[in-house]
Formats: C-alpha cells, sequence, structure tokens
C-alpha cells in the first residue's frame, strides 16, 4: 500500500509552528514545550521559508556550546533551508522512512514548490507504517478464516 504524503497530512493535519529568526532560542524552547513538538519552522518577516529548529539544534548549537538561550537568537542555530531534507505531497511514507532512517532526521518538510505545507516526524512516519501492518494483518486473518 503507497500511502502519499498528502494522505498522511490529510489525516494529521498540516499546520505547522513557526518562528521568527530574531527571537532567541528561550522563546523558541517554550513555543516547542506548549505545543509539545520537537522542531519549529523558521519563517522571515516576509513569510519566506528559512531553515527549522530543532531540539537538538538548541541542545548541541546552544546550550552544549555554554551558549546563553536568553540571548541566543534562533537564526544562530537553526538548520538552514539548503541544508534540509524535504518531501513534497507525491512522495510515499516509505520514502520518507527512507530519508529519515538513511539521513538520520527526525523531520521532514513538506513542500509545494517552495510553499511550506507541512512537516512530516518520525512519529508520523512509524504511526502510519504500524496502521499500515494492522490493517494488513487484520486482512489476512479474515482471509485465513474465511470471512473475507
Amino acid at each position: 500500500m503507497n500511502v502519499r504524503v498528502a494522505d498522511l497530512l490529510h489525516a494529521k493535519g498540516s499546520v505547522v509552528e513557526n518562528i521568527s529568526p530574531t527571537a532567541t532560542i528561550l522563546d523558541a524552547v517554550k513555543r516547542m514545550s506548549k505545543h509539545r513538538i520537537g522542531c519549529l519552522a523558521v519563517m522571515s518577516d516576509d513569510g519566506e521559508l528559512m531553515g527549522v529548529l530543532s531540539e537538538r539544534d538548541c541542545m548541541w548549537k546552544v546550550i552544549a556550546e555554554d551558549g546563553a538561550p536568553s540571548k541566543t537568537r534562533v537564526q544562530e542555530a537553526m538548520t538552514p533551508i539548503a541544508a534540509i531534507k524535504t518531501v513534497t505531497p507525491l512522495h510515499t511514507v516509505e520514502d520518507c522512512m527512507e530519508l529519515i532512517t538513511t539521513g538520520r532526521h527526525r523531520h521532514l518538510l513538506v513542500l509545494n514548490g517552495k510553499n511550506l505545507i507541512g512537516l512530516i516526524s518520525i512519529g508520523d512516519v512509524v504511526k502510519c507504517l504500524m496502521d499500515i501492518q494492522v490493517a494488513t494483518i487484520h486482512s489476512l486473518e479474515k482471509y485465513i478464516n474465511g470471512s473475507l
């Protein structure tokens, strides 16, 4: 079963929390904590996608370097868009798993051209693949029991 990213976004929603590059890391961490998420899209004032800021960026690039979260700006720790793996609505969930596994990514931005239309996390991909496996198992059980 080839589930497309568009289908996954339709099921989970396409809202992506974002933050300004001039906000502080402390502001970003508070926003991630409030929404119980691990990544924020970094958007310029004119709405251009500049990159992402993840929990790992905050830990590795600020805290581990003895930086001050209340003084360090998001733009100093974010991962720029040029360094990010992205997918389109036409990619499959299996494509996402391949990118996540080989690149050791925890989040993939979903772009339609240059427009950010969603974000897929490793948890979203795992849940989707587990749902597919459960459905397959149920179908096979019905087939074996002759109730299909």
